[in-house]
């Protein structure tokens, strides 16, 4: 599901007049679906879209909990957690005519904390990122 996550944020912003909000829902729920929904929303504003993919360096497994007590308040549901090493290099943001606007003090890649949740466990088909929380501007 993290390599779905990633992959589905940027097909979605290749041709982001085209592509419709829920898109992401196949792979991303709570902060992480209102996260690609809302640069979803900024790129259509500024007409940008992407180019390039995102490569994930490598994924490693943090923890598995696997509470599942949707009465409980909050409710526990089942997460496994993730550090994802990802690289940007081969990713660029363009305007109308082609123009990059990534900044050059962009980082090549990123160290995330990736949440996977299962609100339909134990269903294998209910998993999704919940939560993507950043932990170093490089790796």
């Amino acid at each position: 599901m993290v390599s779905r996550y990633y992959r589905d944020s940027d097909l979605g912003l290749y041709e982001p007049a085209k592509t419709n909000p829920s898109f992401f829902e196949g792979s991303s729920v709570g902060t992480a679906l209102v996260e690609n929904v809302n640069v979803l929303s900024a790129v259509k504003a500024q007409k940008l879209r992407q180019t390039g993919e995102t490569k994930l360096k490598s994924v490693t497994h943090v923890a598995t909990d696997l509470t599942n007590d949707l009465k409980a308040t909050p409710p526990a549901v089942p997460v496994v957690t993730f550090l994802v090493c990802y690289d940007v290099s081969a990713v660029d943001i363009v305007d109308s005519r082609g123009k990059s606007v990534v900044p050059a003090s962009r980082k090549p890649t990123g160290l995330r904390l990736v949440g996977v949740v299962n609100r339909d466990y134990p269903s294998h088909s209910g998993w999704r990122v919940e939560y993507v929380q950043a932990k170093a501007d490089s790796c």
